[in-house]
């Protein structure tokens, strides 16, 4: 082999494993999360939202009162009806702190108003808490539009 073909090779290995050590089994939770928390949104399927949060979860939406709790988050959300769709959360950064991990994300959504569809974007913050079987939970949850 010539050095160049060495070399090459050398860098195909090195490549492939560090996709492979970059596979992030927590980015890939969050990543199903956000799916789920967005076919509850898009389906108008509010109970759906239910199970991903802890049961002294905490919602902080732009320009309205922090509600407490599953049923009250579910509330909130249902109580705009199908005003949003076409969500979408994109996950941009995840930060695992012990039992807790820091969540950013961006999210586009399609906003309904007088039967006019208006494009919508913003961030979302959101800090889960692994439960003691394991799973990860929305233990406060904050998004702003743009």
């Amino acid at each position: 082999m010539t050095r160049i073909s060495l070399i090459s090779f050398a860098l195909l290995l090195i490549v492939s494993h560090a996709s492979q050590v970059l596979a992030d089994p927590l980015a890939d939770k969050v990543t199903s999360m956000n799916a789920q928390w967005d076919a509850a949104i898009n389906n108008a399927d509010f109970d759906a939202l239910l199970p991903l949060y802890t049961a002294d979860g905490r919602l902080m939406p732009p320009g309205a009162q922090p509600v407490s709790g599953p049923p009250a988050i579910r509330d909130f959300f249902a109580g705009r009806g199908r005003s949003v769709r076409n969500h979408k959360v994109e996950l941009v950064d995840v930060l695992p702190i012990g039992n807790y991990a820091y969540t950013t994300s961006r999210f586009t959504a399609t906003l309904m108003v007088n039967e006019k569809a208006a494009p919508i974007s913003g961030s979302t913050v959101r800090l889960l808490e692994r439960q003691p079987d394991g799973q990860w939970k929305i233990k406060s949850h904050i998004f702003v539009k743009e």
